[in-house]
């Protein structure tokens, strides 16, 4: 227990304030950093502009034992209604931004994955090129093996850094990481700020072609146009969640403003202001 542990908000977001090059509110709404565009207000929402600051966040936050959520581009998450009592730590646009010396990156974690996709493609750099359409950050991308069509980011990955939950500084490389599907333990209670990924040399025109056929298949597929959080199960061995879900006839099944996708029905939309309750009714029926 910290001797900060009562704290307020006010008084939480004066002291991480102090952090050099830091961004703090109060009472933010998170439904705007997500792609479900759901999300109630967090007590102290904060981004750091530097990795050192993401330290003396972290340190900061556990010292008081402050409830802590790490919010990366919230392409994966259904953010509840109440939103958050505690601090959100921000790592997405002041975490961006990459460096590559030849076939070697060192990527920031709040970088978009299909951001950094299309910059390598263009460099004739491949390994993720299938990758392409997935959404999320890089920080996301690692926590749970991000993959698609036979490429995994566990492929092209040369170590992770960042800091532990207490603010101590966190690195290791691939083969100290025991990536799997969809999930990377080593990294569960790691803020990843950053990595180095190699990539391999190869024609930029066919990776290109290559990229824009599979975000062209996944365009065909799969329904972009209201929010949602892509697949929302993962895959049970042997099937695939969104055929299950269409052989139970809940395709089109609608409740308050979310929707089981009529195109895909792994996906469940954010058709009319849905409220994480409604999202999550949807879930359990399916369940």
């Amino acid at each position: 227990m910290g001797k900060h542990k009562n704290l307020d908000a006010a008084q939480i977001a004066d002291r991480l304030a102090q952090v050099e090059a830091v961004e703090v509110k109060t009472n933010e709404n998170l439904a705007p950093y997500t792609s479900y565009k759901i999300g109630g207000p967090t007590a102290v929402w904060v981004a750091p502009g530097t990795e050192a600051g993401i330290g003396e966040v972290l340190a900061i936050v556990n010292a008081a034992n402050i409830p802590l959520f790490v919010l990366g581009l919230g392409s994966n998450l259904l953010i509840s209604d109440n939103g958050w009592p505690g601090v959100s730590l921000y790592l997405g646009s002041n975490m961006s931004g990459w460096n590559f010396r030849g076939p070697i990156a060192t990527v920031q974690a709040g970088t978009p994955l299909l951001d950094l996709i299309r910059n390598a493609v263009d460099n004739g750099f491949g390994g993720m090129e299938l990758m392409a359409g997935i959404p999320g950050s890089i920080g996301g991308a690692l926590r749970m093996n991000a993959g698609a069509f036979g490429q995994d980011i566990e492929q092209v990955t040369v170590s992770v850094s960042g800091f532990r939950r207490d603010g101590t500084p966190f690195s290791a490389d691939r083969h100290q990481i025991n990536f799997d599907y969809r999930r990377a333990p080593e990294l569960d209670r790691v803020v990843i700020t950053s990595a180095l990924f190699q990539f391999t040399k190869e024609n930029a025109g066919v990776l290109g072609a290559r990229m824009e056929d599979i975000l062209a298949l996944r365009a065909g597929k799969q329904p972009l146009n209201n929010p949602s959080c892509g697949s929302v199960f993962k895959r049970p061995a042997g099937y695939y969640a969104g055929a299950l879900i269409e052989e139970t006839g809940l395709k089109g099944k609608r409740i308050g403003g979310a929707m089981i996708s009529q195109k895909h029905a792994g996906f469940i939309l954010n058709v009319d202001n849905a409220k994480a309750a409604d999202v999550y009714a949807l879930i359990q029926l399916i369940e």
